[in-house]
């Protein structure tokens, strides 16, 4: 009787990093059973993206979704995997989490597996962390993509992000000409002095500046700096789906030589097609570097404040010239995050993996 494998799949609506590590972890996870998918109120374009198999099973009711696993508990080999990504440590995510207990405890009662692969807390939370950390405990294999989230609860080990599995595309050996810029739209406009450097950086580099949008929500910063840079814009225009600003991301990546950008995926992504990633960022970096850092590529945040434009210029070209030890710590990741999620999923887990 073939395993049945119930996954919460949600995720943000426009931001295409979300696609990205939901189809990689779902690729895996279909190798070990059947997959039911809970994808609340994602749109077809959102799903399409996600290139799910003819067996997957797609539930839009949470209650439905539920009641289906609790039934196939009773039936057959049956598991519960939880998203990957961010995880926010509060007190209504804490609840939705609780709300899960009858599965999860139903699943362990039969001998099935409670997997959360591929997580991190955003920020810390000394008073909901112990909550969470009790819920954790219950999981067979608990596995943070930062090793501060695993400092911080205390359990578990750390794998890569799902995004390093993305094998490179088409086109690797083509002329790198571009210098591909994105920015988060919820943030403060960048520094003058910001904005100089890299068009400084671009012209010393003799690339083409073309500023992209991987998550809709920043088409106006995109547009912005575009503008300001004398690049190019990609948005993501109205009509267009998912896969298509996918497949249209890919294609400027493979051309970079260096994407700049304070967006974690877009670094991700970028670095998996072979261009050199710059964490340059007006603000103190609380994510993007702890990520990196996971995968043994230390030192990619430049923090602008306090620098002129031509000491920030000096300092990205150094970061430039890091390729090749770009492209060996993603293909350690690349392997690392093949190996602990299949040690997960054939239950033999490893000692980075077993929880305390």
């Amino acid at each position: 009787m073939s395993r049945r494998i119930f996954v919460r799949g949600t995720g943000q609506e426009d931001n295409i990093g979300d696609v990205v590590l939901r189809r990689a972890m779902f690729d895996r996870l279909r190798e070990a059973g059947e997959l039911h998918i809970y994808l609340a109120d994602s749109s077809k374009d959102f799903i399409a993206a996600l290139k799910l198999g003819k067996n997957d099973r797609v539930y839009r009711d949470m209650k439905q979704w539920k009641v289906a696993a609790l039934k196939s508990v009773l039936r057959r080999p049956t598991w519960f995997v939880d998203k990957p990504g961010e995880v926010l440590l509060t007190e209504d995510i804490y609840q939705g989490q609780r709300a899960l207990l009858p599965v999860i405890i139903a699943i362990r009662a039969r001998g099935g597996r409670v997997l959360r692969l591929g997580i991190g807390q955003r920020a810390s939370n000394e008073e909901l962390t112990p909550k969470f950390r009790r819920l954790y405990r219950l999981s067979n294999s608990v596995l943070w993509r930062d090793s501060a989230s695993a400092r911080a609860f205390g359990l578990g080990g750390v794998m890569p992000d799902w995004g390093f599995e993305s094998a490179p595309g088409a086109g690797g050996d083509q002329e790198r000409d571009l210098l591909l810029v994105s920015y988060r739209g919820d943030r403060p406009t960048l520094a003058d002095e910001t904005v100089t450097a890299i068009r400084l950086f671009a012209d010393q580099k003799g690339l083409k500046v073309a500023v992209v949008t991987q998550v809709g929500r920043d088409d106006e910063r995109t547009a912005e700096l575009a503008e300001q840079l004398g690049g190019t814009a990609l948005l993501w225009e109205a009509g267009v789906t998912h896969a298509q600003q996918e497949e249209k991301l890919r294609i400027l990546f493979r051309r970079a030589a260096v994407v700049v950008s304070d967006r974690l995926h877009v670094l991700i992504i970028g670095a998996t097609e072979g261009a050199v990633p710059i964490n340059l960022t007006d603000e103190p970096d609380i994510k993007v570097g702890r990520h990196f850092d996971a995968i043994g590529y230390e030192k990619l945040s430049i923090l602008t404040v306090g620098s002129s434009s031509a000491e920030l210029v000096s300092r990205m070209m150094e970061q430039s010239g890091r390729g090749s030890e770009l492209g060996r710590a993603v293909e350690r990741a690349r392997d690392r995050v093949r190996a602990l999620s299949a040690e997960a999923l054939v239950l033999r887990p490893s000692a980075a993996s077993e929880l305390d």
